[in-house]
């Protein structure tokens, strides 16, 4: 079985290594095939594919995005997408790229204005000299764990006192797609729809969310993913971990969906390459797929 990842992000979106910094890291660790799916951006996909051939590395990129939704009225708030196998020249996926990348722009602004009203000596120019792509809230936790290492030990706690959802500065992104819409662009790019890490929610409501997600046009399951590393509040262990597992891959293949699997690698604390054995039957079938449609 050879080892794949369809689950990474480069310093692109938020995480630490650059696109060839993560190729190198997969080839060491002996992955074959990586997805790089930067939240809301392409920008890390050709790097990449150009480091890739420039030094003759056995690996295969597959270019991927995961796309920020809002599902707040079926009650599920932000939901991500992930898109496998797109076309990452396609004119509509690159203007939602650049239009999102100006929106988390603005975005930033005002929860920087927020934590500079609640007293921290941050500003807007210092935490975006560490943005290389899309702008996200780890790059503002980031500075506030380095500038006040007494307050803050970890970004984690940087979100759970002032930027998570419902903290003093928070502030929402405008102008989010819809699961509907954001399937739709994938498809345009000749991609492959996923539903990502849905055992994030409880399992009966997972159930209707992939319900959802299939009506609308939805093809995969994101069926392998390291829920006892990503969301310890989750309290599950690794056998826990792998129930889960076992219980949405026999989910997808009740819904005749397609699976997906990875370990949505940022690098620091999440440094979880290829930290599942996914099997590589599950790439097979994807790339199937894209010949028979």
């Amino acid at each position: 079985m050879i080892m794949i990842d369809l689950h990474t992000h480069t310093h692109f979106s938020d995480g630490r290594f650059s696109p060839e910094e993560l190729v190198d890291l997969a080839v060491a660790r002996g992955i074959k095939a990586i997805s790089i799916t930067d939240h809301d951006t392409i920008d890390g996909i050709q790097p990449a594919i150009d480091y890739t051939k420039a030094k003759s590395l056995d690996i295969k990129i597959i270019p991927g995005i995961e796309i920020s939704c809002d599902c707040s009225e079926k009650g599920f708030g932000e939901v991500h997408i992930l898109g496998l196998y797109i076309d990452y020249n396609n004119p509509e996926l690159i203007e939602f790229s650049e239009t999102i990348k100006e929106l988390r722009k603005m975005q930033k602004m005002k929860i920087i204005k927020k934590l500079q009203e609640a007293g921290f000596d941050i500003t807007y120019e210092e935490v975006e000299k560490s943005v290389k792509g899309s702008f996200g809230r780890p790059h503002i936790a980031r500075v506030l764990v380095k500038k006040y290492p007494e307050r803050f030990s970890t970004s984690k706690a940087v979100f759970d006192e002032y930027i998570g959802a419902n903290r003093p500065a928070y502030v929402d992104r405008q102008n989010r797609f819809s699961i509907k819409q954001a399937i739709e662009l994938i498809k345009k790019a000749g991609g492959i729809p996923i539903l990502a890490h849905s055992a994030m929610y409880k399992k009966e409501d997972s159930i209707e969310l992939i319900r959802i997600f299939k009506a609308l046009g939805g093809i995969g399951i994101e069926t392998y993913y390291p829920y006892d590393i990503i969301f310890p509040d989750l309290k599950i262990n690794n056998r826990e971990n792998t129930e889960l597992i076992s219980f949405y891959s026999k989910t997808a293949e009740d819904f005749g969906m397609l699976e997906s699997g990875g370990s949505d690698f940022h690098g620091g604390s999440r440094n979880t390459l290829g930290i599942l054995e996914i099997p590589d039957s599950i790439l097979a079938k994807l790339e199937l797929y894209l010949q028979t449609r």
